[in-house]
């Protein structure tokens, strides 16, 4: 989609012991295009309507809750007062909020909801960046959802085609090849996306890129077309590829990327179900997921294959299709797929390949490709 930016009321210190750690939030989430404002109590008027008016004014609210003052009889600190006002009246314009907790700060009340909170160490801001990452790019998610059920917007572009080859190489690695054709459906298009989650909770697992490249194949003349990484964790790989300057509607580009990723499925079936068994894995029945593709723009064409490594003997696969965040399984669809032979799985001498090729995927459909692995030998 077009890179939209949003503002956020960043509620904080503004004490000077506190400028370095606000300064590092304030460039993280501007990693996330969310533009932050520090509401400044130098402002003519009543300070209470000005903060009122700031927060109306935002998108969301990002607290940084900083110790302050020691809690008497306690272990815990306060963080500055107006941060619990700020909250409040935040969350009492329901806007959506973030708060980021230092070690030791307690927050009182209706803001203590885990969900909407991340804890920092002051004194190891880097080695909290991957936690602190990862809960921007879901208030980012978040914020982006809103938007697109908030304001009825026509698709910002097509893709003519999307093309991917996944080899799971060893029980160590799989590599992705991906191309893609896309056409601007507006002017000033700056950007579009690309993430995939790790939803599994099993110890030990990631998709931490461990080798990502990229290139431009197509594009209108004079037009700089460069991927920028925002977030290369364990659990998510998010990206996006700026346009410079913004494409104008009709112009196409065609690109290709290729990720190596730790092979984060179970290698055999007793490893799957040793996984299940514990609660950790993705699904409760025994499969494993080859293709996953989330169709999130209008497109003509999705193919997909997955390869296998030399007398990987995979069984019982099979296509499957939901719809939107739910979930809901889309009958129609698989019977398509089904009856339209789109889906294939061949074993060429010693190693399995899973085909999937659909024409006009549906918007807001994900589509699968599913097998069993192989008993131990």
């Amino acid at each position: 989609m077009a890179e939209i930016h949003f503002k956020a009321f960043l509620s904080c210190s503004l004490a000077k012991e506190d400028k370095e750690v606000i300064e590092f939030f304030e460039k993280m989430v501007k990693s996330f295009n969310i533009e932050s404002k520090i509401y400044n109590y130098q402002e003519t008027g009543r300070i209470p309507d000005k903060v009122k008016e700031n927060i109306i004014k935002s998108d969301c609210l990002i607290a940084i809750a900083t110790r302050r003052k020691k809690i008497e009889s306690s272990d815990y600190w306060a963080c500055p007062d107006w941060i619990q006002h700020e909250l409040a009246l935040g969350n009492a314009y329901n806007k959506p909020i973030a708060i980021f907790i230092e070690d030791g700060v307690k927050i009182e009340g209706l803001i203590a909801m885990e969900e909407r909170r991340e804890k920092f160490t002051r004194k190891n801001l880097i080695g909290n960046i991957d936690k602190i990452t990862t809960f921007l790019f879901n208030l980012r998610k978040h914020l982006e959802s809103v938007y697109q059920t908030g304001i009825l917007q026509a698709p910002v572009l097509l893709r003519h085609y999307i093309h991917t080859k996944e080899e799971m190489l060893s029980k160590e690695f799989t590599v992705a090849r991906t191309e893609i054709l896309m056409e601007s459906l507006i002017d000033e298009l700056e950007a579009t996306h690309h993430y995939i989650d790790l939803e599994e909770t099993t110890p030990g697992l990631s998709i931490k890129s461990k080798k990502f490249e990229f290139i431009c194949k197509e594009m209108p003349s004079g037009t700089t077309v460069e991927p920028v990484v925002v977030l290369n964790t364990d659990y998510k790989f998010f990206w996006k590829i700026l346009f410079s300057p913004p494409l104008k509607k009709g112009e196409k580009v065609k690109y290709a990327f290729k990720e190596v990723v730790p092979n984060y499925r179970p290698y055999t079936c007793e490893e799957m179900l040793e996984r299940i068994k514990q609660g950790t894995y993705e699904y409760k029945e025994p499969i494993c997921e080859a293709c996953e593709w989330t169709i999130t723009y209008p497109t003509y064409e999705l193919q997909s294959e997955f390869e296998f490594p030399e007398n990987y003997e995979i069984q019982k696969y099979y296509p499957y299709v939901v719809i939107g965040a739910v979930k809901l399984k889309a009958e129609n669809e698989i019977k398509r797929i089904k009856e339209g032979n789109m889906f294939t799985a061949e074993k060429m001498f010693d190693k399995w390949v899973l085909k999937l090729k659909v024409p006009k995927p549906l918007q807001d459909h994900t589509y699968y490709t599913y097998y069993v692995p192989p008993k131990k030998s």
